[in-house]
């Protein structure tokens, strides 16, 4: 059996998706999608899922009636496909499929990894004119589907779906479906009332430190957890990053990754970083943003309902990180930053589920989170509430007139009111599994 053979073993009626853990959000946003004519990537850090989604989308397409044989799969960094890949060897490979196969209709052609392939900006643009047969969907390095050749060529002519690693939904779901499933099918309210909550409790706790990339979730053994999370961040930056920007200082592109990812949920000073680093402001700038093109680290600025004030790059940023798991991996201490990691799930959640550009506000208080429309949101690990924490939220939406807030804790859940402002005090583990509609039902 040839290599290409073994990626399309769907031709045989073999399901190669049988072992892996099901996202049926991101499968049902590829279905909405896959008879558009624009080219498909799927961009995300490297490990977050994006071959194997691949796979699970081959299996829905069969289920939903694509011929398995109108359906090409590849990956192109397979070695055993020669080291000196070119468009030349693709379209042979491309050629051979369908001169083997003889699809009749729409051919589905997924290509995993695509940057292995010197120019495939071209080959994509130019199957995209000739063949409106073709449905194309990519995954690679998210530096080359955001490259300036990638974007000239394909302007107008691709959509993009961003992949994370595991949500706790997804988490949750891949040890506990049973309970993920009642979950969903009770409000808000009855899921609180009921005592459901104990019998996972333990599970967002392992969330919270193990972090939801796949390879992951199933291990058990945390010391080769951490060993597989550090090489994962040594791929992204040797492989993602260095190679792909001829960086020649990779000991300072390091030390900036460790630094920022061990500073989670903190204010980062650019001056101060510079320094540590010996670099220009301006050169720490642009490794900052290698860094957050891969998906690797975000930074959040300044709230201000001013366009102006917010692009005030003179102003702290906040930084985040991809994944609890690096953050633990990275950064062994005697405690267990508990409140970090709290904040930095519910940052990747309003970026990842709500799709929110998310803020901060400093200035007589602080608010952890601020959404666009000035909407606050604070975030504490614990179960007892502090006065401080109301108190912050109320002088904010007393200062920009706004009438509703929210308090994330641990397992708190309570409404507050004081002159016509309401603040929701919710348990983290409901503002992670229901909807961001039946949150916004209870501020009403």
């Amino acid at each position: 059996m040839n290599v290409i053979s073994e990626y399309n073993l769907h031709w045989t009626g073999i399901d190669t998706a049988k072992d892996l853990v099901t996202r049926p959000d991101y499968i049902k946003e590829l279905s909405s999608l896959k008879n558009r004519r624009e080219v498909i990537t799927l961009q995300g850090i490297r490990r977050s899922g994006k071959s194997s989604l691949l796979k699970l989308f081959i299996r829905d397409l069969i289920r939903k009636g694509t011929p398995p044989e109108n359906i090409f799969f590849l990956n192109l960094e397979d070695f055993r496909l020669g080291y000196e890949k070119s468009v030349e060897t693709l379209e042979q490979w491309v050629q051979s499929y369908l001169q083997s196969m003889h699809p009749k209709g729409d051919k589905f052609i997924l290509l995993d990894e695509v940057q292995e392939v010197p120019r495939f900006e071209k080959w994509v643009r130019t199957h995209y004119e000739i063949h409106p047969d073709f449905h194309i969907i990519l995954t690679g390095s998210s530096s080359s589907l955001l490259s300036g050749e990638f974007a000239t060529l394909l302007t107008g002519r691709h959509l993009s779906v961003k992949i994370y690693p595991f949500s706790f939904h997804e988490f949750l779901e891949c040890h506990k479906s049973s309970i993920m499933a009642k979950v969903d099918n009770m409000s808000l309210e009855k899921v609180w009332l009921s005592d459901i909550f104990a019998s996972f409790e333990s599970i967002l706790e392992s969330y919270l430190y193990k972090g939801g990339f796949p390879e992951t979730i199933q291990q058990v053994d945390d010391q080769k957890n951490i060993a597989l999370l550090q090489q994962y961040l040594e791929d992204v930056l040797y492989r993602d990053i260095a190679f792909r920007y001829s960086i020649r200082r990779m000991d300072t592109l390091k030390k900036l990754a460790l630094y920022l990812i061990s500073n989670m949920a903190n204010e980062i000073n650019m001056s101060r970083i510079a320094s540590l680093l010996g670099v220009t402001r301006k050169s720490l700038t642009e490794l900052i943003n290698y860094l957050k093109t891969v998906y690797l680290v975000f930074t959040t600025s300044n709230f201000s309902f001013s366009l102006n004030e917010r692009l005030n790059t003179t102003k702290p940023k906040k930084v985040y990180c991809i994944d609890n798991g690096l953050f633990g991996a990275l950064k062994q201490t005697e405690t267990k930053d508990v409140g970090k990691r709290v904040e930095n799930l519910v940052f990747l959640h309003l970026k990842t589920n709500w799709q929110e550009e998310v803020f901060y506000w400093k200035g007589k208080v602080k608010i952890d989170f601020v959404l666009g429309n000035g909407f606050p949101i604070n975030v504490t690990a614990q179960d007892e509430l502090e006065e401080r924490e109301i108190n912050g939220l109320l002088y904010y939406m007393t200062q920009f007139n706004q009438p509703r807030g929210l308090l994330i804790s641990w397992n708190h859940f309570t409404q507050t009111e004081e002159n016509e402002r309401k603040i929701l005090v919710l348990p983290l583990w409901l503002f992670l599994l229901k909807s961001r509609q039946e949150i916004a039902a209870l501020l009403k």
